[in-house]
């Protein structure tokens, strides 16, 4: 089967590996892939930080800019052409597409070739598009609503990775048949090891209680509660705050870093830059804790990565309180509305730190079964075959 795949980002570039970076990997051992990749995007790395087994289609031109929204309004002619190009030369079977304006544009294109056409509706696009504006949000919101409910109604399939999202399509799109794909685990990497020689690894001590912060570290992000807790957690306990991730345009990381300084928790707090994914479970496991302290707002009503590779690999995992989580993972997860919760929560996590990590440890080959990547694909690959067929 020959798929073109229109991501939410440059695969290859971005720092973090997302969704359909996972996906496409592995659905290229036995599929051909045709990824188109956003020249000069605003979050992209000038260099490949990965590669895929893929056709890569960049853009022959691309407006450079430092806004991702214009970016992509810049550059929707070159998108066009970069769609309609490989539509006109391959045999496509179906488009696979994850992305706002590209995913009209790719939507537009399918009809015109009649060829199948599934959105990876992967995140709350208005809100996660508007993040990190504090000037006409509203505005941006809908219009990014207008944008994504078109693609969404011209699609011919939609996979969410959440109830949530499913629920929010089914009112736009109610006609389409929306399935619910969770995100996976990679299960050969992120499982247990010794969380003495990961400390090491990393260059930490194993004498103090360790929190981790992954991942996307931006303004969906409740920071302030988290390192408020930490610091009146440090009168009963030794813990402290190992942050790797990537924060856009770095004004949160500095938040952050500013925060902890007021706190006085500047010295317990160590930082890194984005790691290779492959040196992520080292951090996991050289942690106690690893938070998932997300504000209350749809586009978090999901199935983070973060949530799984660290059950997956038997670290207890502290979260804002959003239903979805417990709906799907049950054990590890431990959930807090307020400030009171989770110092409580966290408490009793360290207070009971052996018990919690061998019954994690056991659990974790469940998570490792049920969401691992493979599984998920196999699923994912039942609906490409049904969409082709209809």
């Amino acid at each position: 089967m020959k798929l073109l795949l229109i991501p939410p980002n440059d695969l290859l570039r971005h720092p973090i590996p997302n969704r359909m970076y996972h996906i496409a990997k592995r659905l290229a051992k036995k599929h051909e892939i045709y990824l188109v990749s956003y020249t000069g995007h605003p979050l992209a790395n000038p260099a490949k930080r990965r590669t895929l087994p893929v056709f890569e289609i960049p853009l022959g031109y691309a407006v450079k800019t430092n806004n991702v929204g214009l970016y992509y309004i810049l550059n929707a002619t070159q998108i066009y052409n970069t769609i309609n190009q490989v539509l006109t030369n391959e045999e496509i079977h179906v488009v696979l597409h994850a992305n706002i304006l590209p995913s009209l544009i790719a939507a537009r294109l399918s009809k015109k070739f009649g060829i199948p056409l599934i959105y990876d509706y992967l995140d709350y696009f208005p809100e996660s598009a508007s993040t990190y504006y504090t000037r006409a949000k509203w505005i941006i919101e809908k219009g990014v609503w207008l944008l994504t409910a078109e693609a969404l109604k011209n699609s011919d399939v939609v996979i969410t990775p959440s109830y949530g999202l499913k629920d929010v399509v089914s009112h736009v799109a109610p006609h389409l048949p929306i399935y619910v794909i969770p995100n996976g685990v990679d299960s050969e990497l992120f499982k247990p090891t010794d969380k003495k020689s990961a400390k090491k690894e990393i260059g930490l001590d194993t004498d103090y209680y360790v929190a981790l912060l992954q991942g996307s570290i931006d303004v969906w992000i409740d920071i302030i509660q988290v390192l408020k807790v930490i610091k009146e957690l440090r009168r009963q306990h030794d813990i402290r705050i190992a942050v790797v991730g990537f924060s856009h345009k770095k004004r949160y990381f500095e938040l952050l870093l500013q925060y902890a300084k007021k706190l006085n928790l500047e010295k317990y707090i160590y930082t890194y830059p984005p790691q290779p994914y492959e040196k992520m479970p080292t951090f996991i496991n050289a942690s106690d804790v690893v938070f998932s302290p997300v504000v209350r707002k749809i586009m978090n009503f999901a199935t983070p990565l973060k949530i799984i590779e660290a059950l997956a690999c038997g670290v207890p995992v502290v979260a804002t309180d959003i239903p979805e989580y417990k709906l799907w993972y049950r054990y590890g997860i431990y959930t807090y509305r307020d400030h009171i919760e989770l110092k409580q929560t966290l408490n009793n996590i360290l207070l009971h730190q052996e018990d919690i990590k061998n019954h994690l440890h056991k659990h974790s080959q469940n998570i490792r079964q049920r969401f691992s990547w493979d599984r998920i694909v196999k699923e994912y690959e039942i609906i490409l075959e049904t969409t082709t067929k209809r």
